[in-house]
């Protein structure tokens, strides 16, 4: 059934409730002519008489009578499925399906997740936490979170953050024990903890801004990870 049709015959079900053309016009908040077109080009469609037309009213005829019987239920079900969809959607609910890594985990999802369960409890989260790259579309996510700006064709990007620095760190410990370094130079002379991309496997590279230039520093290292925990832990450790 296409939308013309549907519309038709909700119009006439609702002539046949209000017992007139004008009264069903006023009902549906339509002009009392569209009203009789879209009666007419429904019997037009039939092959028959909807209604038999008195000065004061007008009656069904048998074959309106039958197509009201047998359509009533299935227009009002119909109807009644959209008001019960429109209802949940004033509340929101189902599931989404997230994706990001965990640094964008601890530091943008963890802050606001307990409150935004508390919020919409209607809403069931599913978090998936990795640090590879994730087709969205493929993998059929809502939403992913990531750093950088390379996209997939077909997603829209919308900027969480402000930008923020990237830097080379020690703790104080490390500091303490072997010396803090001054020049890229003797960055050769300290330990770094390596972090190896889980998709591509290949090590991040440790580039620095020298001077307003950039400048690839080979380090020896001791640890390397595909997890900023590990990462983490061995920096604490010094």
């Amino acid at each position: 059934m296409n939308n013309v049709i549907y519309n038709q015959i909700r119009i006439f079900q609702s002539i046949a409730r209000e017992g007139n053309i004008s009264a069903a016009a006023r009902k549906l908040e339509i002009t009392p002519p569209s009203v009789s077109k879209a009666l007419k080009l429904l019997e037009q469609h039939i092959g028959h008489p909807l209604f038999v037309r008195t000065t004061r009213r007008i009656e069904l005829t048998e074959a309106g009578q039958q197509l009201l019987e047998q359509t009533a239920a299935a227009v009002d079900s119909l109807e009644k499925s959209l008001e019960n969809i429109r209802d949940q959607n004033q509340e929101p609910s189902g599931l989404v399906r997230i994706t990001l890594s965990r640094f964008a985990y601890l530091l943008i999802l963890k802050p606001a997740m307990a409150a935004f369960c508390r919020q919409y409890p209607g809403i069931k989260l599913e978090v998936s936490v990795y640090d590879g790259t994730v087709n969205i579309i493929d993998d059929r996510f809502d939403l992913g979170i990531r750093f950088g700006d390379i996209l997939e064709g077909g997603v829209v990007a919308r900027q969480l953050m402000k930008p923020f620095r990237e830097g080379l760190y020690a703790s104080s410990a490390y500091l303490e024990a072997f010396g803090t370094p001054t020049t890229p130079a003797e960055l050769h002379q300290h330990n770094l903890i390596g972090y190896r991309f889980i998709t591509n496997n290949r090590i991040l590279p440790l580039i620095l801004d020298h001077k307003g230039e950039q400048l690839t520093v080979e380090m020896p290292g001791q640890l390397i990870s595909n997890d900023i925990d590990v990462m983490a832990d061995g920096i604490r450790n010094g």
